[in-house]
């Protein structure tokens, strides 16, 4: 009897025994868990570098940090834009297409580091900056598809263009009209080419109407009378002109008059003190 109590008493015994061994074993698993966990928080995430600024892909080339030019600069910038539009309305005329290209590649180049309209530039017209939009992707368009009509009319409308943007960056007694005739003249001449009468003689009142205003400005300057004169005569046989006439002689002769009158806004500066045979000829228009 006393066996059996002593052997019941040994088995709850045990059992507690097992129980608090367990609860050791336990505690101890989950204690180095906790340690364990601490030093992978402690560690952080796997070694990486110092997160820096993504780099944003750049659809235009990164001009913003260049300092903005002057007003002198960005003429001289619109005076290369205006030789290259020449150049690229000569390349279409004798159907150099992949110059033309390259000439436009060029122009595209330069003009996307010219300001946009904006309260720095209050010069530069917002509605002329989107005709100017337009009349670029018509023009890649015409170059693509060898259109040489449509490739002629863009590149005159670009050219008015940037005529007048640069004439509004100080003319030095330009006057804008001036420079609209060089636009016109090859206005009549396109459609003239295109076969509509009706746009052509329109182009041809708007020329009259041109020269009309800047007249005076030309007659003022030196040797500038003669021209003058000379350019009235071509303007008044443009007026009247009939079939019977030599339309593109007439035309090239306005261009050579235009060139003309161009050279009576370039003169000879020199600094102050400097002697007379170091001066540069300037170009004012």
């Amino acid at each position: 009897m006393i066996q059996k109590v002593m052997t019941m008493t040994r088995k709850p015994t045990a059992v507690f025994i097992a129980l608090a061994a367990l609860t050791v074993a336990g505690f101890f698993i989950v204690s180095n868990f906790i340690a364990d966990s601490d030093k992978i928080q402690t560690k952080g995430p796997a070694p990486r570098p110092t997160p820096t600024p993504k780099r944003q892909a750049l659809i235009s080339p990164p001009s913003v940090s260049k300092t903005p030019l002057t007003e002198n600069q960005l003429r001289d910038e619109l005076k290369q834009c205006q030789v290259l539009l020449d150049q690229l309305n000569a390349d279409i005329s004798t159907g150099s297409w992949d110059k033309a290209n390259g000439h436009f590649a060029e122009f595209e180049q330069k003009m996307g580091i010219l300001p946009a309209p904006q309260l720095n530039h209050p010069d530069i017209s917002p509605v002329m900056q989107d005709f100017f939009a337009l009349y670029k992707i018509q023009l890649g368009r015409a170059l693509a598809s060898q259109d040489a009509q449509q490739a002629r009319f863009a590149t005159n409308q670009l050219f008015g263009i940037v005529s007048e943007q640069r004439a509004r960056f100080g003319t030095r007694g330009v006057p804008l009209e001036f420079q609209r005739l060089h636009f016109l003249i090859r206005e009549v001449e396109i459609w003239n080419q295109a076969g509509d009468q009706e746009m052509a003689y329109l182009r041809v009142i708007s020329l009259r109407d041109a020269w009309k205003e800047v007249r005076p400005v030309i007659a003022a300057r030196r040797n500038g009378s003669e021209q003058a004169k000379n350019f009235d005569s071509l303007i008044e046989k443009l007026s009247t002109f009939d079939q019977n006439q030599d339309f593109a002689t007439l035309i090239s002769e306005l261009g050579k008059g235009f060139e003309q009158m161009n050279t009576l806004f370039q003169r000879v500066s020199r600094p102050q003190g400097a002697s007379a045979n170091t001066g540069k000829t300037s170009e004012d228009d």
